[in-house]
């Protein structure tokens, strides 16, 4: 890895059969979709939280025996042992302890190196859902059953999605002593990329999300752009806005382009056909930044070996 590399970030658009990924607040018998408002037009959304909670189960799933990722407790705190915990040290923490006769009460945090974007869902929520409907089976008092019936929305939708890692901040101690943020690695080299590299490929494999018992479907990247950026900048984010006709505006994606590889060494280009009816228009403009087209597959591959 360079050692001038300060982040990595990933945006990509993802398209899903009906489901509920992330349910709203909704009423007694009532399952909704969280949703957004755009010009009077609602949208559905996929809250940050539940996109942190499905990477971590992604990363989860991965992990040898002999390391250590943690399960908050019943009050949401974790071990907060960033040193040996992947959860700690990759998602951050916020511990409170009590006042003693001995210690001030007060709270110990890290800031977390994994920054995740709330799903957005691109088209309207209306024009592409469905009411369904749920029997909720519980025991009576006797033990028989009985049921109810309740209504859940479902959908399909393309969602963008996006994520970024401050490389800076993983395997490092965060001191606030003196009123100011200095950081002392206690992670470095390959135990240090490794890390990060299960990030990468839990977004790559991300799942785990909500309702897929019997709504089963595939959230993991369709289009895809990772840069590796000697500058921590979100601007990749901003890369992939998807028009109502299912198209990509070109002159929006060369203008991003041309700021971000500025201060990238690296940027991976990604897509299964059939999604972005401007497929070919926009291939060219990552060809004039010499970036080929890949599937996505290919393009965390790639991501992984310039961590290797």
């Amino acid at each position: 890895m360079n050692n001038d590399l300060k982040a990595v970030n990933l945006t990509w658009f993802s398209k899903t059969s009906l489901t509920n990924l992330n349910a709203g607040e909704g009423e007694t018998n009532l399952v909704d979709v969280k949703k957004y408002r755009s010009q009077g037009i609602e949208y559905p959304y996929v809250s940050g939280q539940a996109m942190r909670f499905y990477l971590r189960e992604s990363i989860r799933r991965t992990l040898d025996k002999d390391v250590t990722m943690c399960v908050p407790d019943e009050k949401g705190e974790t071990c907060g042992d960033p040193k040996k915990c992947l959860n700690c040290d990759l998602f951050g923490f916020m511990r409170t302890t009590k006042k003693t006769t001995e210690k001030a009460g007060g709270a110990t945090r890290r800031v977390s190196p994994v920054k995740v974007a709330p799903a957005m869902g691109l088209l309207p929520f209306d024009e592409n859902a469905v009411l369904d409907f749920l029997t909720r089976r519980h025991p009576k008092e006797k033990g028989e059953l009985e049921g109810d019936i309740a209504n859940i929305e479902i959908g399909t939708n393309i969602y963008r999605c996006g994520a970024a890692i401050d490389i800076r901040r993983v395997g490092a101690e965060e001191d606030w002593a003196d009123g100011e943020v200095k950081l002392d690695e206690f992670l470095s080299g390959k135990a240090k990329l490794d890390r990060i590299r299960k990030v990468i490929d839990g977004i790559r494999f991300i799942s785990d999300y909500s309702k897929q018992a019997r709504l089963l479907t595939d959230f993991t990247p369709d289009v895809l752009c990772i840069s590796f950026q000697t500058r921590y900048s979100h601007r990749l984010q901003k890369l992939f806005e998807l028009s109502e006709e299912l198209t990509l505006d070109p002159i929006r994606v060369k203008e991003i382009l041309a700021d971000v590889t500025s201060y990238s060494n690296k940027v991976f280009f990604g897509l299964i056909s059939g999604l972005v009816k401007n497929e070919d228009d926009i291939v060219k403009v990552f060809k004039e930044f010499k970036i080929e087209k890949q599937r996505p597959d290919e393009v965390f591959e790639a991501a992984l070996k310039e961590l290797a």
